[in-house]
């Protein structure tokens, strides 16, 4: 799934302030998400390093972009031979509907502005030069900081990490050759390289964020929640669900994204 910032941050936030906690495994199963959620997750985990917590970051199927960002302070990366990792990288997307408006439903916009910029970014008006480098220098911007925390996580020069960066995806087993991981393994392996950090032979473990209680389980699969109209979508768009759910997803991007560039399918 994409990441959701304040979420996971405070989920951190609390196993740092709580002394009973003695190392972090953080799962990581992503393809990333606004590259303001990513940073608000990178922080938490960086405060947690700097108390001396032992953070292992262990990547599931995807760990890309976003996905890696959150990872990169951690004092091990471990990933899968076939994980899909890397893509390092920004982008912005903003959708222009004029010539929609204009062609389809014969609807045509005009503004009055005070400025240039004004009216700001809108679906209903091409993006003009000026605007464009506004845009540009924002994503040049925010790729430089991606750059820099990897390179500060990873101990590698910016130069290093741009090499290997660009937005480009690795699988594991390439990633652990470039230095983006540092072992390959799966989350049983991250979880004893956690314990042996940490000088615990005899530990449990706890799970954020935390499963519901299976009765509480059970009633909410009862009453449906929001299952239902899910359902019902699905019935009713039948073969077109799957494109519904991308628009919907388009949709919710805001500001520039650090998240990998297509959509991944199992098959």
């Amino acid at each position: 799934g994409q990441i959701g910032g304040d979420k996971y941050a405070s989920i951190i936030r609390k196993i740092r302030q709580e002394d009973k906690y003695k190392a972090i495994v953080l799962r990581i199963n992503s393809g990333g998400g606004s590259i303001l959620a990513s940073e608000i997750i990178w922080r938490e985990v960086q405060l947690c390093k700097e108390k001396g917590i032992p953070l292992i970051a262990s990547m599931g199927d995807v760990a890309a972009s976003g996905g890696y960002y959150i990872a990169c302070p951690a004092d091990t990366i471990l990933a899968q031979p076939n994980t899909i990792t890397g893509s390092i990288g920004v982008f912005g997307m903003i959708p222009s509907l004029q010539k929609m408006f204009d062609e389809k439903m014969g609807i045509q916009f005009d503004s009055v502005k005070t400025g240039p910029f004004a009216h700001g970014i809108s679906v209903s008006f091409e993006i003009g030069e000026e605007e464009g480098k506004i845009i540009q220098k924002s994503v040049d911007d925010f790729y430089d900081l991606f750059l820099t925390r990897v390179a500060e996580g990873r101990d590698m020069t910016k130069g290093a990490v741009h090499d290997v960066a660009q937005g480009r995806v690795w699988t594991g087993t390439k990633a652990s050759q470039i230095g983006l991981v540092d072992v390959l393994g799966d989350l049983d392996d991250a979880i004893a390289i956690a314990a042996h950090k940490a000088g615990l032979t005899d530990y449990r473990i706890a799970e954020f964020p935390k499963t519901k209680e299976p009765f509480q389980q059970i009633l909410d699969d009862i009453l449906g929640k929001d299952d239902h109209v899910k359902a019902r979508l699905e019935k009713e768009l039948e073969n077109h669900f799957p494109q519904y759910k991308y628009i919907k997803y388009l949709k919710e991007l805001k500001g520039a994204q650090a998240r990998i560039p297509f959509v991944l399918e199992n098959f």
